[in-house]
């Protein structure tokens, strides 16, 4: 996505996932904004251009693949609902919109001349004659200048790293003559012809907001129902793995009673589950101590109630 200049600023850094899209939508359009909204995501952007309080123009950007209209805002409100991004929102005048617009969505009259290969003057007469409404970007590998135009007269300039659209042609002219430079040229439709087009009467913002809204809630509902699942077998795995761990520590202090002990000692508490809770756990210990006696030397007997305790205290709430 192009650095665009940020105009007067009316919202920033706002997180995203706070915005109720129809409210803030209908909100721009009731106050005849004009200007656009920037979408910032993890791994995708958003632009969405108005002019006076009409939706214009929507695009969804992720990685190479670009989305428009209908596609772009569905995409949108799946990315508002996943949270993480912010949003920035910046009035801008009539024609700078129309510009920008152009910049995003424009036809390409000339893409990637090389600056020192073609009739600069030529070119900028040809704009001026064919009363271009548009944009005209002059750009190296890591610097860019923009020019607007309207009626193919110039608007104002705009190089990255501001953020405010210049008077002057210097620094254009600079970049124009790095080695490298490049030109594209791209039009749109004037102001008002932009402002035949108005996605919020096209889009039902209100009912693609509820769809989605409603999709998202079920697969979050989903999401958390799997991750508990999750947890329960991981738990029954665990306890039952302790359960054979504690099996396998009497059979060796008491031999093959051990096994059974520790099975008739756990069902009279409620079986392995009951090593979750602290009251049954001194229960199940105090019978193998109890059941044990005979079984073995008192030493013996307090080595392996000892290790039992510890393996239970590590491994029952892990």
């Amino acid at each position: 996505m192009f650095l665009l200049p940020k105009g007067n600023p009316l919202y920033e850094n706002i997180p995203a996932a706070k915005i109720k899209l129809p409210e803030m939508l209908e909100k721009l359009k009731s106050g005849n904004f004009t200007g656009y909204l920037n979408f910032t995501f993890p791994s995708s952007a958003a632009i969405l251009f108005f002019e006076s309080g009409k939706l214009i123009s929507a695009l969804l950007e992720r990685g190479t693949t670009r989305q428009t209209g209908f596609e772009a805002m569905a995409g949108l409100c799946n990315n508002i609902m996943a949270g993480g991004g912010s949003l920035n929102v910046y009035r801008l005048s009539k024609d700078l919109t129309m510009g920008l617009h152009a910049l995003l969505h424009g036809e390409m009259l000339y893409r990637g001349q090389e600056v020192k290969l073609i009739d600069i003057k030529g070119l900028l007469e040809k704009v001026k004659a064919k009363r271009l409404n548009g944009c005209l970007r002059i750009y190296t590998e890591d610097r860019s200048a923009l020019i607007f135009y309207k009626d193919g007269a110039p608007l104002g300039f705009f190089h990255d790293g501001t953020q405010d659209i210049d008077t002057s042609a210097s620094e254009s002219q600079k970049i124009a003559g790095l080695p490298g430079a490049k030109i594209d040229v791209l039009s749109t439709q004037s102001a008002d012809e932009l402002m035949d087009y108005d996605l919020l009467e096209m889009v039902n913002i209100d009912k693609l907001w509820g769809s989605t809204e409603t999709r998202y809630a079920a697969e979050m509902n989903q999401m958390k129902r799997d991750g508990q699942e999750r947890e329960v077998k991981e738990r029954d795995s665990r306890l039952k793995e302790l359960e054979e761990d504690l099996k396998e520590v009497a059979s060796a202090y008491l031999g093959k009673m051990g096994r059974t002990l520790v099975e008739k000692e756990l069902g009279g508490v409620g079986g392995r589950e009951s090593l979750q809770k602290e009251e049954s756990v001194i229960t199940f210990l105090a019978g193998v101590e109890k059941s044990a006696k005979l079984l073995t030397s008192l030493s013996k007997l307090k080595e392996m109630v000892d290790t039992m305790k510890s393996e239970i205290s590590s491994r029952a709430k892990a």
